[in-house]
């Protein structure tokens, strides 16, 4: 496995661990706040029945419902630790008490009714009581199930939990966006031998299988521009199709000018290595000889900007030819991409470049590569060479070869 492979599952780790701590964190929180409920109503209940003892031995000696008696109760009220609101009923009426005004008791008319809703038990406690001189004495009170204290606490770790994983996530995120971003400023690394690379998988017509190796220098012209790896800061002023460029797009085809390409490639090449995406370069040309008139020319980069959807990633390669950059496209979906556009040509002008003029496309992939313009166009324009003398496969796919990519970086 590739250094490059270990890091990127580098961030997925992370996630996940982050989603572990999220989920551990509210689960944790939750069974914490279920215990607090239960062993509160179990001490509710048993200030309750202590509060009933409280309240039936108090009559006897102070008297029922006598100030002394009243002022018990709330002493009992006041220095419970769960009960809210308590309703003493007797022959003579209802008496209520709170351990602070609004906290268990509300009003209907004249009549206290015990506070029941969110924060409360829907059935409060009731217990009747032995009074001498009072018949249907009874008792009833009301408590909070939740402990704020420790439901504010169990809020607390919880926060500090999720914050630290949103902390981790965060940092991991940092690093890998500098990592990526210190990868597009250095040189490939060579993958580890045997590791496998996109291959070409035909669709319709068969493609060349033969495994092609540029060689370092070539001294062959290219009939369809110049690719060597010469250093070229300024466009070819004698060619007359990149003399004096203006604007963005050319009069004749109405797509980039060929002296852009070697530019915009490298921008898109960066690009693609920086976000760890595979990009595709096609170059097309024709077998025959000679310059075809503007106005096919003209219905041929239509054809091309129709197929592609992307005019500023398509230009001019010398007479006749085009390049085109298909950012996010494996070899695999190059090759694809060409054959469909060979079909759209031959379906849109049949007689013109079906019978006189063979249409024959070369391509190469970046392929995991962190690859420059001009090697990649090298690639392509050779694959293109070999298209065009190929009797039988009009659509020819370089294919990297590791072992000799290795021996010609350590060379260069």
């Amino acid at each position: 496995m590739g250094v490059s492979e270990k890091t990127s599952k580098i961030p997925s780790i992370v996630a996940a661990l982050c989603i572990g701590i999220y989920i551990a964190a509210i689960g944790f929180g939750a069974v914490r706040i279920i215990a607090s409920i239960g062993d509160r109503k179990k001490s509710a209940e048993n200030e309750f029945y202590d509060l009933a003892d409280r309240a039936s031995s108090s009559a006897v000696f102070l008297g029922f419902m006598s100030e002394a008696y009243k002022e018990t109760i709330r002493d009992f009220l006041g220095n419970s630790g769960t009960l809210l609101g308590i309703i003493i009923t007797g022959s003579n009426g209802e008496y209520a008490f709170e351990r602070y005004p609004g906290s268990g008791i509300v009003w209907a008319g004249e009549f206290p009714r015990l506070k029941t809703g969110a924060g409360f038990p829907s059935e409060p406690f009731h217990l009747p009581l032995r009074v001498e001189g009072q018949r249907n004495v009874n008792i009833q009170a009301v408590y909070s199930y939740i402990d704020y204290d420790i439901f504010l606490g169990v809020l607390r770790d919880t926060l500090v939990a999720v914050l630290a994983a949103l902390t981790i996530a965060l940092l991991t995120l940092i690093i890998e966006m500098s990592r990526k971003k210190r990868a597009s400023y250095y040189q490939p690394e060579v993958h580890a031998a045997g590791e496998p690379k996109p291959e070409q998988v035909p669709a319709s017509e068969p493609i060349g299988t033969d495994d092609i190796f540029l060689p370092e220098e070539s001294d062959e012209p290219s009939p369809f521009g110049d690719v060597s790896f010469e250093e070229k800061t300024s466009p070819d002023t004698d060619s007359p199709e990149n003399k004096c460029p203006q604007g963005l797009y050319t009069d004749r085809g109405n797509v980039g000018w060929e002296s852009y390409t070697r530019e915009r490639l490298n921008s898109e090449l960066h690009r693609c290595a920086s976000s760890e995406q595979d990009l595709t370069l096609l170059v097309i040309g024709f077998k025959e000889d000679g310059r075809i008139s503007d106005a096919l020319y003209s219905q041929f980069t239509d054809e091309a900007v129709a197929c592609f959807a992307m005019r500023d990633l398509i230009f001019e390669n010398g007479e006749n030819g085009l390049t085109v950059i298909i950012p996010r496209s494996d070899l695999e979906h190059g090759i694809a991409k060409a054959e469909e556009f060979r079909s759209r040509i031959i379906a849109a002008l049949p007689e013109t470049f079906e019978e006189r003029i063979g249409l024959c496309i070369g391509l190469s992939s970046r392929s995991g590569r962190l690859i420059e313009a001009e090697r990649l166009m090298l690639e392509a324009t050779t694959a293109l060479k070999k298209a065009i003398t190929d009797p039988v496969s009009p659509v020819i796919a370089f294919k990297s070869d590791l072992e000799k990519y290795r021996e010609f970086i350590s060379q260069k």
